[in-house]
């Protein structure tokens, strides 16, 4: 990879108003000419013959370089820009691009590699946009382009679709673990409820409906568990099926929990005419009838998510702050009261239950909050501008 690709990889800010602001420019027609949309037979045959020199690279080395790195990332717990880079490499929506592009080798493997390594953020990437830029900037068919603009808006887009499909998809399997993991402390809570009430109906200390309420609490914990289970399951291979993985590919480690709330409620200033500016389908119709509508329903659309982004954030804030140390406190004074013989070990287990539940509920929250963020991001086109801007 030579200076300049490696310099505009290291700049994620810089490379996304370097891919747009190259892209506004094509797509008003700054840069269009007759020629560039009718060739000239020279240009033409001059086509024909770069081609023969250049035929489609076999995909063999790229495919074995590709797991390679798959099998590198899932040695160690998937995190959310591990599964972006696995996406990139092994996705058939993308994987076409670059056969087309004819950059269907492991030199690209290390390159995308190359450029996650630089990435830190457990909860953000920017990956989806680093590899669209290579696809575009790397192709031996660019000097050959007639319309840049518009195979710029055609594989930009599905670069960053799958990398929305990515981050959602990422978060409900590292909640939907997390939770199930939470939801097996419940069941063994409640089960050692059920065994303390049946040794002390047996014992004459506690009435059969005591002894049945005790095995009802528990039947409708397993019942909850395994319906955990089974969504734990369902997210896990709705991830595995965008990430292109099967075989012994599919035993990663999720990480054990989701990424923390960022501290501050995130604000953003003029989302709106950002949105217009980095939004595919709006670069697309800025020269159409329909542009307005289009603009409309942009703006709409950013203002809803971004109003469900900080709602999702308040909720999970509330529960963070408030109904967790709560519980907590509560469960703290039933321990007290517990060791003081004023209240029941039925009483300590209702409220450890309790307490577990809210850190499920907590969870829940926090998971709606970063697929919020996600489906904010996708809105204006992909990735959100820094706050307060």
């Amino acid at each position: 990879m030579n200076n300049r690709f490696r310099t505009v990889l290291k700049t994620g800010t810089s490379l996304r108003y370097v891919l747009i602001g190259s892209i506004v420019l094509l797509a008003s027609g700054c840069a269009a000419t007759t020629t560039d949309n009718f060739p000239d037979t020279d240009r033409v045959v001059d086509r024909a013959d770069f081609l023969d020199r250049h035929p489609i690279p076999s995909p063999t080395d790229y495919q074995e370089a590709v797991q390679g790195r798959v099998r590198e990332l899932l040695g160690q717990p998937l995190s959310l820009s591990a599964a972006m880079e696995i996406a990139m490499l092994n996705t058939p929506k993308l994987q076409r691009h670059y056969q087309r592009y004819q950059i269907w080798d492991a030199d690209l493997v290390a390159d995308i590699s190359e450029a996650a390594k630089e990435e830190s953020d457990p909860a953000a990437t920017s990956l989806d946009w680093k590899a669209a830029h290579l696809a575009l900037m790397k192709s031996v068919n660019m000097k050959h382009r007639f319309k840049f603009a518009d195979e710029y808006l055609d594989v930009a887009h599905d670069f960053i679709e799958v990398g929305e499909e990515v981050r959602k998809a990422y978060f409900e399997a590292v909640a939907a673990e997390q939770l199930a993991a939470m939801m097996r402390q419940v069941g063994t809570a409640t089960q050692a409820a059920a065994e303390l009430a049946n040794e002390q109906y047996l014992a004459g200390a506690a009435s059969r409906r005591d002894q049945g309420l005790q095995h009802i609490a528990h039947a409708e914990t397993v019942k909850a568990l395994a319906n955990a289970q089974l969504e734990a399951v369902r997210a896990r291979e709705e991830l595995n099926r965008i990430l292109g993985l099967w075989g012994g590919s599919i035993g990663w480690t999720s990480p054990e929990r989701l990424p923390d709330l960022p501290p501050q409620k995130p604000v953003y200033s003029n989302l709106e005419d950002y949105a217009l500016i980095h939004r595919f389908d709006t670069l697309a119709d800025r020269k159409s009838w329909d542009a307005w509508q289009v603009s409309i329903e942009a703006r709409s659309e950013v203002r809803e998510n971004y109003a469900a982004l900080q709602t999702a954030y308040d909720i999970a804030k509330y529960q963070q702050e408030v109904v967790l140390p709560a519980s907590q406190a509560v469960l703290e004074e039933t321990q007290r009261e517990y060791n003081g013989m004023l209240m029941g070990v039925y009483d300590l287990i209702d409220d450890t239950r309790e307490q577990i539940e809210a850190g499920r509920e907590y969870v829940e929250t926090l998971r709606d909050y970063w697929i919020a963020e996600a489906e904010l991001a996708q809105s204006v086109g992909g990735k959100l501008p820094e706050q307060g801007r």
